[in-house]
């Protein structure tokens, strides 16, 4: 019993992280979308259509929770998010050629997050019945941006200039997940098409998000002008309902294979603050998944995902990706298994914002799990991943163009974008518990 209370302490202290930035947040104002919260499946990069074994694994395939245990089982999961955002803005030499970026901002904040669920299965000769119930997020706005504004008074002789104001960009919120899991499988007993397993996964959606831009301005800039604080708030509130459909199959000894479907949805948006209510399409998405297992000595398994979001589902000017996921399992005897992965993430992308390109996210994992007592399991995974775009000035500089605050200097708006890179550490654990 003390080794379990150690273990929820571990996953409340590691967590694991997400990417949540100002883009999905404020520039596309969708949030960011959890696709899977399982430890085991983010370490073999984010794969499990053919191979999921815990509860939460159903997010990629609800056919998976079929292949679970026969009995009762639990799954745990604590996020913590951390992302290290550094903004930069193009310098240019006497002549108007391009030099570099100098970091102008730069922001490291840390989010947090749960998910909870159970499952049963029950065997009746060759038919056996699956089902489960969770409690997860859906869709998460969290995001926070600061920056200070300074004027050029000293700035020659090396002094540090006076604060003239501070600038806040804050959102917060969730979409959380009611979801029910059913799974009908069908057992063989032979060598080819040994297990098929049919799932549905139905979610009721609730949730909301609210937003708060705020410019403060500094004492020294009250005293010599005349200045107003400016603040704004928005939010909505949003409700729906959206399924998924999978299918997954033992091909053989050495092969499974998975699919798993989610059509695209309707979200009910009400305006927190104004009676100009909408709607907001979700995009459909597919995913495809093979799992192989080479004939070797040591218990080795291959695992590879391919996903299309159909983002086009929410408007023409969205991009449809396409995102790819590999990962790898070695379990060496009497040890922790070893899980390594690596997924090519394509960001949805609008030509209506200033980034019209598609943001990739390379993302390296890795992992392993172990029991900790009895019928429980905790699993680890860390994640790395960066990625770069450019986007205009979040406050144009000729906001502050009051004569009093600057020296022979008049700021005006750049045209330029800034370059944004975003780095992240995603570490996290999931606490099973297998009948």
């Amino acid at each position: 019993m003390k080794n379990i209370f150690l273990c929820i302490i571990l996953i409340a202290l590691v967590g694991h992280l997400f990417s949540y930035s100002l883009y999905e947040n404020y520039e596309l104002g969708i949030g960011k979308r959890i696709t899977h919260l399982d430890a085991r499946s983010a370490a073999m990069g984010g794969t499990g259509t053919a191979s999921g074994t815990n509860i939460f694994d159903g997010m990629l395939n609800p056919a998976n929770i079929g292949f679970l245990n026969d009995g009762l089982g639990f799954q745990f999961v604590f996020d913590v998010t951390q992302l290290e955002e550094n903004r930069s803005m193009p310098m240019w030499n006497f002549f108007d050629s391009y030099v570099d970026d100098a970091t102008y901002v730069s922001n490291t904040n840390f989010f947090t997050d749960f998910g909870l669920a159970m499952s049963y299965k029950h065997r009746f000769g060759n038919l056996s019945i699956a089902g489960a119930l969770d409690y997860k997020p859906f869709v998460n706005f969290d995001a926070y941006y600061e920056e200070q504004v300074r004027n050029n008074e000293g700035s020659d002789n090396d002094n540090y200039p006076p604060l003239l104001a501070t600038n806040f960009l804050e959102n917060d919120g969730n979409i959380y997940s009611y979801g029910v899991t059913a799974a009908f499988t069908y057992h063989r007993y032979d060598i080819l098409f040994n297990e098929t397993s049919l799932g549905f996964n139905l979610n009721m959606l609730s949730g909301k998000s609210r937003s708060e831009r705020k410019i403060i301005w500094s004492d020294y800039s009250k005293d010599a002008a005349v200045v107003d604080d400016y603040e704004i708030r928005w939010g909505y509130d949003y409700s729906g309902l959206n399924f998924s459909i999978g299918l997954k199959s033992e091909i053989s000894q050495r092969i499974s294979a998975g699919i798993m479907y989610a059509p695209k949805f309707e979200m009910t948006v009400e305006d927190a603050f104004s009676d100009l209510d909408h709607d907001f399409d979700y995009p459909a998405s597919l995913r495809l998944g093979v799992q192989y297992r080479p004939r070797n000595v040591l218990r080795t398994t291959f695992h590879f995902d391919l996903e299309f979001v159909n983002w086009s589902d929410i408007s023409d000017f969205y991009d449809n990706v396409m995102n790819y996921y590999l990962g790898v399992e070695h379990i060496f005897p009497h040890a922790v298994p070893l899980r390594l992965g690596f997924s090519y993430v394509t960001s949805p992308s609008s030509s209506e914002t200033d980034i019209p390109s598609p943001i990739i996210n390379p993302i390296i994992s890795a992992g392993t799990g172990f029991r900790i007592y009895g019928d429980f399991f905790l699993d680890l995974s860390g994640e790395f991943t960066h990625r770069k775009y450019d986007t205009m000035d979040l406050f144009p500089d000729g906001y502050y163009n009051y004569s009093e605050l600057w020296n022979n200097y008049t700021p005006e708006n750049r045209t330029e974008p800034d370059t944004v890179r975003e780095y992240y550490v995603r570490v996290k654990s999931s606490l099973t518990f297998k009948w």
